[in-house]
């Protein structure tokens, strides 16, 4: 019988290198955009129940600015880790904002009476959130009429009931397929990984990683940033986003 060759294990050897680098980078690497800190000095987290309980007293001295909290989802559901991330957030004194995923195949009214019936909003330091995103949600991406729908009947029953505009957190590809040219006056949050946002209007909040790393939190967490100097978050603040 033939031994194999030292050249077979070689090839094994290296393939087994070049897997093992691969899965490192997508699944243990973070993948933190490294942005412009100068042109973007606010530094944000979003937040979940997938995030597990945070230690927000180590959080503390990281210099975060804002936090985006989960509230409801769908019609039903509330987020069971909202309100104690809400309390803590507060207490180190963060600024805070509730945001509700939204359903393709829930009525946006419904949905609106949910969030609404959650969250107080002149609790918080930021308009109501509404997250639009296909991730996990499977029907009724064919039409997208019906969701465009869905979410204005969202948006007209929050707006009525709080006097705010309600901030849009969504990416590129869902802001051409269901904003852009429906929901020109409502504030953007947009997700774009690897570069600045290239959509064709001015956005207020940019996600710019899944992936980030930060002390008093295990795994991963989404990071954020705002379209402007600290002295233009000042100004939002204290008068824009209310």
């Amino acid at each position: 019988m033939r031994k194999p060759k030292k050249k077979f294990y070689v090839v094994v050897l290296v393939f087994s290198i070049f897997v093992g680098i691969i899965i490192y980078k997508v699944f243990f690497e973070p993948d933190t955009f490294k942005i412009n800190k100068f042109k973007y000095p606010i530094f944000g987290i979003d937040i979940s129940k997938h995030n597990g309980h945070i230690n927000w007293d180590k959080l503390k001295d990281q210099n975060i600015d804002f936090a985006f909290i989960k509230a409801t989802e769908g019609k039903t559901r509330l987020d069971p880790c909202f309100q104690d991330n809400l309390n803590d957030a507060k207490k180190i004194k963060v600024k805070v904002g509730a945001y509700h995923f939204f359903k393709f195949n829930r009525d946006g009214a419904e949905q609106a009476k949910n969030y609404l019936s959650r969250i107080k909003i002149y609790n918080l330091d930021f308009a109501p959130i509404l997250d639009v995103e296909e991730s996990g949600n499977y029907t009724n991406r064919n039409n997208p009429k019906l969701v465009i729908k869905e979410i204005r009947d969202f948006i007209n029953y929050v707006e009525a009931r709080s006097s705010r505009k309600v901030i849009i957190y969504t990416n590129e590809h869902e802001y051409n397929k269901y904003i852009k040219d429906n929901f020109n006056k409502n504030p953007l949050w947009i997700c774009s990984l690897d570069e600045e946002p290239p959509i064709d209007r001015t956005w207020t909040f940019w996600q710019y990683a899944h992936r980030g790393e930060m002390e008093g939190i295990k795994g991963w967490v989404d990071v954020n940033t705002f379209n402007g100097s600290r002295g233009d978050w000042n100004n939002f603040i204290n008068g824009g986003s209310r």
